[in-house]
């Protein structure tokens, strides 16, 4: 299990379709907690706990479109993945502006 991030910046118009899509994606995954930076509105960071390797490499293939990243079937059944990658439209920049990290507790 780990710990992730992610982290982009929402264009200041999007704002109200992209609370909603967030107050969906947090009814959906109790696990995931969201942050706005208050320094630095519309910057956002999920903080996501428990994943396994498997739904982060999922999440991170689905959400940044990057095919080094391989989405695995049935890491997340029954997850969107087009409703996932929506995020992208209203990041400037798109999903190459999606950064998403995974940590590991030190042993």
């Amino acid at each position: 299990m780990c710990i992730v991030f992610v982290e982009y910046r929402i264009d200041a118009s999007y704002r109200l379709p992209y609370l909603e899509w967030s107050q969906r994606l947090r009814d959906d995954f109790p696990q995931v907690e969201l942050y706005e930076g208050t320094d630095q509105p519309g910057l956002f960071v999920e903080l996501w706990n428990g994943l396994s390797d498997k739904q982060y490499r999922f999440m991170r293939a689905v959400r940044t479109r990057k095919d080094e990243y391989a989405a695995e079937p049935g890491a997340w059944d029954g997850i969107d993945p087009e409703r996932w990658a929506s995020l992208g439209q209203w990041v400037p920049g798109g999903c190459a502006k999606i950064h998403i990290w995974q940590f590991q507790k030190v042993k």
